[in-house]
């Protein structure tokens, strides 16, 4: 296995849940297949972990329905983005943990709730639209944005849609991993596009999302080149000479 392109791939996955390791760190972990050299902070080790063991299920499986779903069920590692059940298919009827609503950060009030009850029938369709598909990368990133806006699981969602949509494409036994948009900018924008395919109600709005959300991923060339890419230890020693301001803040 390829660590340095797999380092590349959880950490663009974890960056979905504020994962805060470094791509060098990641690539030490998966070498000495120990998260010591990752950043010592619950979450990160639990996105880490739970990152391979939702890959190894999908890959046992393949992609189908049983296999998003065991995808999802591998998150179980102690951290406040584990689903309280691992692999449970959202019903709000009878659990109040399943009553969803997504806001675009902590101080928006601009909510997108997901249905209410989903069934395997909902994974099943994506499914199918996907094997019915000329099966290309646009295909697959058609299965991340539909399971993310699905929202089929109690959390973890993005994360799993991310993973299915590499094992669609067969990302996952290859190497040559979708990962979302390699800078901070670009990958900010795609969440705001991702949030607008979640709020389209018609099909011309999510086109428009969509297109969107694709243009602002690396081209195949620049996505391969990145995922080969030798990964040397990170250096921020420049911000900590700054006073660092943020363009985005919360309300006061």
């Amino acid at each position: 296995m390829n660590n340095t392109a797999l380092a590349r791939f959880i950490a663009s996955l974890g960056s979905l849940n504020g994962y805060g390791s470094t791509i060098y760190q990641t690539k030490k972990a998966l070498d000495e297949n120990s998260t010591k050299p990752l950043r010592q902070d619950r979450d990160d080790i639990a996105i880490f972990n739970d990152s391979l063991k939702g890959i190894n299920a999908i890959k046992k499986i393949g992609f189908n329905t049983d296999g998003i779903i065991a995808i999802n069920k591998e998150f179980d590692s102690p951290s406040d983005e584990k689903p309280n059940i691992p692999g449970h298919l959202r019903n709000s009827y009878y659990n109040p943990d399943d009553r969803t609503a997504i806001l675009i950060s902590s101080d928006s009030t601009d909510a997108y709730f997901p249905p209410d009850v989903i069934s395997r029938n909902d994974l099943d369709d994506i499914v199918t639209t996907f094997n019915n598909s000329k099966k290309s990368e646009i295909d697959a990133w058609k299965v991340f944005a539909d399971i993310s806006k699905l929202q089929p699981f109690q959390d973890g969602n993005k994360r799993t849609a991310l993973i299915a949509a590499n094992s669609a494409i067969g990302a996952l036994k290859n190497g040559n991993y979708l990962i979302l948009p390699i800078n901070d900018l670009d990958r900010a924008e795609f969440t705001l596009m991702l949030m607008r395919y979640y709020n389209a109600i018609d099909d011309d709005s999510k086109n428009t999302a969509f297109k969107r959300m694709i243009a602002l991923l690396p081209n195949e060339s620049d996505r391969l080149q990145e995922l080969s890419k030798p990964i040397t230890k990170e250096d921020n020693s420049l911000l900590a000479t700054r006073k660092v301001k943020h363009e985005i803040r919360k309300n006061n």
